[in-house]
Formats: structure tokens, sequence, C-alpha cells
């Protein structure tokens, strides 16, 4: 979005509907960000995200905010980390239990899977992941092995895509591979917010012997922009909760199984 004149002279109300623009465009925003952009203190930015919130125009969080609209929606991982975190822990914790010592798993570049990371840093196994937050984890625990894709750097969700990331990863099978997604929907199937990133979930599933998806339970019943898969690609669904019955009987006919992990 481009301010004519100085930011800094701009009224409240203008300041806020450029926020809301750059809010449609990006999907989320930092708080850092917008300070500079429109050369204001972080004390004035958070009053105007507070009251956009109230409006209920914008999803406030730690650091920033977004908005759920739009199916090609990627919001910005420093927004996505703090978004329930209790909720991704419960789900890093019942996946660790699924994992055996001497496994080697894939694990994306979603903050789900870096709370399955987390509760993994002691467990003698191999990581194949495009993810530098993953692979920095493992790297200061001095645990497991790590295989780090390159490819080009998305700052945006800290990971590598593109064809070499596809390239890479392809050479490799694993035991177990461990995916989120933007939506799962019974009908739409299993979706990403971007092709790149879909993609490369595609390819993590296709060459693993048991296949999970992990989500929280918002992703349930979202369609995003690329699809990655059919749920008939995947063994087990691992997510926080399942509000509606129906979900847990979707899975049970298609032979997949559902694991509720309950934040403590």
């Amino acid at each position: 979005m481009r301010i004519s004149g100085s930011p800094q002279g701009l009224l409240a109300q203008e300041r806020r509907a450029g926020i809301l623009d750059l809010l449609r465009h990006d999907k989320s925003v930092l708080v850092k960000d917008l300070c500079i952009q429109f050369g204001v203190t972080g004390e004035t930015i958070r009053k105007d995200l507070s009251q956009l919130e109230r409006e209920g125009l914008l999803i406030k969080t730690y650091g920033g905010a977004y908005i759920q609209e739009g199916v090609k929606n990627e919001i910005d991982v420093n927004i996505r980390k703090v978004l329930l975190p209790d909720a991704k822990d419960a789900i890093g914790s019942c996946c660790a239990g699924l994992v055996e010592e001497g496994d080697t798993v894939f694990l994306d570049e979603s903050t789900t899977c870096l709370a399955v990371a987390r509760h993994l840093l002691h467990a003698d196994i191999t990581v194949v992941t495009n993810s530098l937050d993953i692979a920095q984890l493992f790297s200061e625990s001095r645990r497991g092995k790590v295989l780090l894709s390159g490819g080009e750097l998305d700052r945006r969700n800290r990971c590598f895509v593109g064809g070499s990331t596809e390239e890479f990863l392809s050479r490799y099978y694993v035991d177990k591979s461990f995916v989120s997604c933007r939506g799962a929907d019974r009908t739409a199937g299993i979706t990403d917010g971007s092709a790149v990133n879909g993609r490369i979930r595609a390819m993590m599933l296709r060459r693993a012997g048991k296949r999970y998806l992990v989500l929280d339970h918002t992703k349930l019943d979202m369609t995003n922009f690329f699809r990655i898969c059919d749920f008939d690609a995947i063994h087990a669904v691992v997510a926080d909760m399942f509000p509606e019955p129906d979900w847990r009987e979707f899975l049970r006919q298609r032979g997949i199984e559902a694991i509720e992990a309950l934040p403590q």
C-alpha cells in the first residue's frame, strides 16, 4: 500500500483504513512493521488494532493481527506461533507418542509441526524438513539427525520452498509424515493457502509409510486455495478436538483414525 504525503500526518481513521488495506492484501500484520509504515508508536498501533477488533474487522493477537477471509490466506509465522499454544502443545505431545526410536519422519513448516518437534528433541530419530525453526530446535538440542532442504527462502514462513526444495525432499522415503494444512473440508479435502507449500506437504505425504494430518480445530470446515490431497491419502487426523461428531463419523467411514489430543 502506498501512502501519499507523510504517514505521520494521517488521521486515526485514515491510518486504520491503511491498516485494513494491508490486512486485505497480506492477511496478517505485525505491530513493529506498522510502526515503521505509519511512523507512530507501538501504543498507537495497538489502540488502532483494538478499535478495529471491536468493530469486528480483524483478530488481534500478541504482536499483531490477522484476518481469516480469503482462500489464499497465509498468516505470518510470527502471528501463528502465538495462536492456540495449548492446543498445539497437546497435539505435539500426542504425536511424539506415535514416534518410535530410530524412526525417520517428515515435519513440515507449520507451527503445529514445530510443536511436534519440541516433544521429539530427546528422541533418537532422523527428521527431514524444510523448516528453519525446526532445524534450529534440533541443532540446539544436539540430539537426533536433521536433513534440512535448501531452496528459495520463504521469509514469511521461515522455510524453504520451490523446485529445489521439492527435488531434495523427493529423494527420501520416511516411516512417518506429520503434515498440517490451512483447511480441512469433508467435500473439498485438505487444502493450503499457497501452492508452493501445498505441493511440499503433498510430497511429504506420498513418501511416508504412516501419514498423519495434524491440525487444531479452527482448520476444520475450512477451504483454502490449493488442494493438497483427499482424505484417502492419510491414515490419521490428530486434532486438539473434534467439535462436531459428524467429523468422527466421516473419518471412521473412511478407515481414518481420529486422535483427539485434549489440552490439559
